[in-house]
């Protein structure tokens, strides 16, 4: 017999255990406002407090259930701003007017931080007070000269980043930046012909009504905070953690400015990398030999550096000491190429309470990189995860279903709280569309079910841990190594790559075709001791969200850090499964080092990368060690290739498709995302095609499942479904189907 206090504490853990579940079914039926969308509402024209009340009245009745007030500079008379001005006593009066709106009806406000995008122009203080603080740029002059004679040339600008000169034959290559002085340089020039090259750093215009910060200076941060949150602050503190409770930054970054760069530059590089960059500048726009992409990798990892330690650390601070999240994003967070758009993604979220990726454009534009955005916050146990969404999308091909198609697609990627992009407070005179709004004649009566609909999913996607088991390395030192300014091509920003580059194909096929989750890894955050690897698998070791991978993708790349490579070799020499696509790496981050990758390489996969893997055409799949590690090499990947990899070398895979469906067109997806959350399997299947989807699922386990429609709110219970055997694993087969453009979860007990 159980001593009587077992019993009794039987018995307590099993009513909270009820009771959790009965207050999960019921916020699920009735999503909590807290999960709701809260768009942005962007003021073109002059506030009233009876447009104010109006307005926001019609937003909740919609179900938004907060809004993000965002003040506009003018653009014309067709594109009116905000009146009165930003960060006037009478705009802050209009505030406050909101801000009791949002008391009396039980909303919640999102601060949004500038007057217009990008934030930091304070609504133009950082001009008018701090110019000497604003945006700077990286210029390059070149000069052709002959020797022997005497160089002497004005500098122009703030300040001289470095001055080389280069022998036009011999391409020998002299640092002459110490022979700068007062504003000149003056440099005996040997025999022969050189290009000297002189970098000045610049004060560079915008692009914007006013001109912005510097985000790398950290001085300038300060003064902006001041100008800004802190005036917020001054007035409306008394609402910070209850109707305020998140601030909101946009296109923190290089958007029409890809040679960003900042005073203290030199200075953070050698503290870095050791060693000082003046010899080294050529690099950012030329080919200077064998070093290159290593030295570019120190150029624009010190960028990352300087861009994550600056504004969005300091107002994630900010945040913190005030009670407050801050949410925003830097522009391209899902291009291609982080260099000339945000520097590192990985980086740039460091500190953000909510990372947000910005879903905007058009329907999947970017969509295979949205999943850089939830694998960094992933990394930094972040719960949530915001969008900004529906921006800049063609208001003629808008509809209601588009509302759905875009969110689903954002929720199997990680997203779990919605930002729509917005409320116009003058509906007639939108200038980004589309309109989502109470008063969008095609869009006002589909708000409501949209609003509860986004509740519910938020309400079940937001913490918890995420079950992936494939980790994707996140080729940071190619796109870097690769990246030089001035690209010749005029490639559009964040899309200048190198032709291997294939990191976000693998996103789209993983996601979309082949339905195998999976976590980007970022090389350097790699080597932390966050992740350790044993028994065949690399563990992220996080409080929450720690997630366990059995294979490691290793995408196109010529360039690797060593100590990368080494962590992933340990991997392999324990047990585990890694898996390359289109290159191996030959060349390292770490100057000298080439020779030791190309080992590791030929020893891993049997290949020597330089010369062999452009002449191979089939899969290299015929090495393994003594402890079942594994490694294949795809040099021309499909993902038909891909797929039949992972089948047959990931074989207990979490969530399986025995007849994995293929859709008709490229329009929509279904995909899916599985977290365990207060000890439930939390699988959420969405389908934003126009296409009817039956298909069966396996389950990893012996599991009872549920039926919990986002749609509806209706929970069934006890739906039909068989246990079966894959290569002696149990799994709980489920059938599926999903009309177009709809979705479901499926629940189920940890056991």
């Amino acid at each position: 017999m159980k001593p009587l206090f077992f019993i009794i504490g039987g018995l307590l853990i099993g009513s909270i255990i009820c009771s959790c579940q009965t207050q999960l079914e019921s916020d699920f039926k009735n999503p909590p406002n807290s999960y709701k969308p809260m768009p942005f509402w962007h003021i073109n024209g002059a506030l009233t407090k009876e447009g104010i009340r109006k307005q926001m009245l019609d937003a909740k009745a919609v179900g938004f259930t907060g809004v993000s007030l965002l003040p506009l500079a003018e653009k014309s008379p067709t594109r009116p701003g905000t009146s009165p001005q930003f960060l006037s006593e009478n705009y802050f009066e209009r505030y406050q007017d909101m801000m009791d709106v949002a008391e009396e009806q039980d909303m919640e406000i999102i601060l949004y931080d500038d007057n217009d995008f990008p934030s930091g122009m304070a609504g133009g203080k950082m001009e008018q007070l701090y110019p000497k603080h604003t945006m700077k740029r990286l210029d390059k002059i070149e000069i052709e000269i002959e020797g022997p004679l005497i160089f002497n040339q004005k500098i122009p600008g703030i300040q001289l980043m470095s001055a080389v000169a280069i022998h036009k034959e011999t391409n020998e290559r002299i640092d002459i930046s110490s022979f700068e002085k007062n504003g000149r340089i003056s440099w005996s020039v040997p025999q022969g012909q050189w290009t000297i090259m002189l970098f000045p750093l610049m004060k560079d215009d915008f692009h914007k009504k006013y001109l912005c910060m510097d985000f790398m200076d950290t001085v300038a941060v300060r003064h902006m905070i001041n100008e800004t949150y802190e005036k917020y602050k001054e007035r409306f503190g008394q609402y910070f953690g209850n109707r305020i409770k998140t601030t909101f930054f946009d296109d923190v970054g290089f958007w029409k400015h890809p040679r960003n760069w900042t005073g203290t530059f030199n200075q953070k590089f050698e503290e870095l990398n050791g060693f000082d960059p003046r010899p080294y500048y050529p690099a950012l726009w030329y080919d200077i030999g064998p070093e290159t992409e290593a030295i570019r990798n120190a150029f624009f990892n010190t960028r990352a550096e300087l861009l994550a330690e600056g504004f969005p650390k300091l107002v994630a601070q900010w945040n913190e000491e005030n009670g407050l999240r801050s949410t925003g994003h830097p522009p391209g967070n899902y291009d291609p190429t982080p260099i000339d758009m945000n520097a590192d993604i990985f980086k740039f979220y460091r500190y953000t309470q909510i990372p947000l990726t910005d879903a905007i454009i058009g329907y999947q534009f970017g969509q295979n990189g949205h999943k850089l955005i939830s694998s960094a916050a992933d990394y930094y146990d972040r719960p949530l995860v915001s969008t900004e969404i529906y921006g800049a999308y063609k208001e003629a091909h808008f509809d209601s279903l588009m509302l759905y198609r875009s969110v689903m697609d954002l929720f199997v990627r990680g997203v779990n709280m919605v930002i729509p992009h917005g409320m116009w407070y003058n509906p007639k005179k939108v200038y980004i569309a589309p309109l989502v709004s109470p008063y969008s004649a095609k869009l006002k009566d589909a708000l409501p079910a949209y609003s509860e609909y986004v509740g519910r999913s938020s309400l079940m996607l937001q913490g918890g841990r995420k079950v992936a088991e494939i980790g994707v390395l996140y080729p940071f030192e190619e796109l870097a190594g690769w990246f030089r300014f001035d690209n010749p091509d005029n490639v559009r920003q964040g899309f200048y790559i190198s032709p291997i580059t294939d990191y976000q194909i693998i996103s789209g096929w993983l996601t979309n075709d082949i339905r195998r989750d999976f976590t980007f890894v970022h090389p350097e955050l790699f080597l932390d001791k966050k992740y350790s690897i044993r028994d065949g698998l690399v563990r992220l070791n996080n409080q929450e969200n720690f997630q366990e991978y059995k294979v490691m993708i290793m995408t196109g790349s010529k360039i690797i850090s060593l100590k990368t490579l080494e962590k992933l070799k340990s991997f392999y020499d324990k047990g585990g499964t890694v898996i390359a696509t289109t290159q191996l790496p030959y060349k390292s981050t770490e100057l000298g080092k080439d020779t030791e990758v190309i080992s590791i390489i030929k020893e891993m996969f049997n290949v020597t990368p330089k010369e062999d893997t452009k002449l191979l055409s089939a899969i290299q799949n015929n090495n393994n060690n003594t402890q079942g590690g594994k490694t294949i090499f795809i040099p021309q990947p499909t993902k038909e290739q891909l797929e039949n990899v992972l089948k047959e070398y990931q074989t207990d895979a979490d969530v399986l498709f025995p007849d994995n469906p293929i859709l008709g067109s490229d329009f929509g997806k279904f995909s899916y995302l599985h977290k365990i959350k207060e000890r439930k399997n939390i699988y959420l299947f969405t389908n934003s095609s126009n296409e009817d989807i039956t298909t069966k699922v396996w389950l990893r386990g012996k599991i009872v499942p549920e039926l919990w429609n986002p749609h509806t709110g209706k929970i069934t219970s006890d739906i039909k479904h068989t246990y079966v055997k894959r290569n002696a694993i149990d799994y709980t087969e489920v059938d599926i189907h999903l009309l177009p453009v709809k979705s479901i979860f499926i629940l189920a007990d940890q056991k």
